[in-house]
This record gives structure tokens, sequence and C-alpha cells, in this order.
């Protein structure tokens, strides 16, 4: 019998996404406590900073999330780098594959930049999933709440 598995997309987000799951799929990392015109105020705001916000989706609801800003640097000759952040699977479509199809997609995108390196922080219950996707861990990240 062939698999059934429903289609997945993946694509930028637009503001229409947010009436379609995105709060909801975001929220598996921690509760987006946001109205819909503080989520728009958001959305447009990561536009203009030029954040890359994609989403997946699986039969016309947002399974999933996750966003890359390109850096270009001063040093490496002016390389670009890659900061992927916020990668989140809404918890009815977690262990389908949504979130390794959401990275491989993000990485495509950052060489397709012609990124020299992409890098992310992950809490140490993720490392195991990063490290299968062929991330490896470097330095230390530092954190500072204001």
């Amino acid at each position: 019998m062939p698999d059934e598995r429903p289609e997945l997309t993946i694509r930028l987000m637009d503001a229409t996404d947010l009436d379609r799951g995105f709060l909801e799929a975001i929220g598996a990392l921690r509760p987006a406590e946001l109205t819909r015109d503080q989520a728009i105020s958001i959305y447009r705001h990561r536009l203009r900073s030029r954040v890359r916000t994609y989403v997946a989706i699986i039969d016309n609801r947002i399974a999933g999330t996750a966003a890359v800003f390109i850096e270009p640097k001063f040093i490496h000759s002016g390389g670009i780098v890659g900061h992927i952040e916020d990668v989140a699977v809404h918890p009815a479509f977690q262990k389908h594959g949504v979130g390794r199809a959401l990275v491989v997609h993000l990485l495509n995108e950052c060489r397709n930049f012609h990124c020299y390196k992409v890098i992310l922080d992950c809490a140490e219950g993720v490392i195991p999933f990063y490290e299968k996707l062929g991330f490896h861990r470097w330095e230390r990240a530092m954190r500072i709440d204001l």
C-alpha cells in the first residue's frame, strides 16, 4: 500500500498565515501571547529587518515554521553567515519530518546566498536532531536578559 502522507509545502510566510495556525505552530517553542494586530506589527517589522520566515504547510494548515537571517560580515572578505532561529513544529505534526524539512530548506536557502557557515542556538534536548542534519557543537552561546 503506498504511503498516504499528505503533501508538505515550504514557502515564505505571508500575513494570512497568522490566521492559518502560525501562532499555534510557533507556540510549540513558547506561547505567542499576541493579539492579531500585535502579530501583524511584528510580521511587518521582521519583513523590514530582512528576517526570512518560512512556513511548512500540510492540508492547508501551518505545520511548522523556521526563520533565517542572512548576515553579511566585515570579516571573511565580506562572507555571509546564515542564522537559523525559531524552528517550531505544531504539536499535531511533530515526529513527521516537518522540522527536518524546514531546516533542510533553510540550509539550501543559505547555500543559495553563498553563506560560508550557518549557525543556530538550541536547547540541549534537541542537539541530536541538529547533529543528524550535519550540525556540530561549536564554541559556547552566551546570553544576558535585559
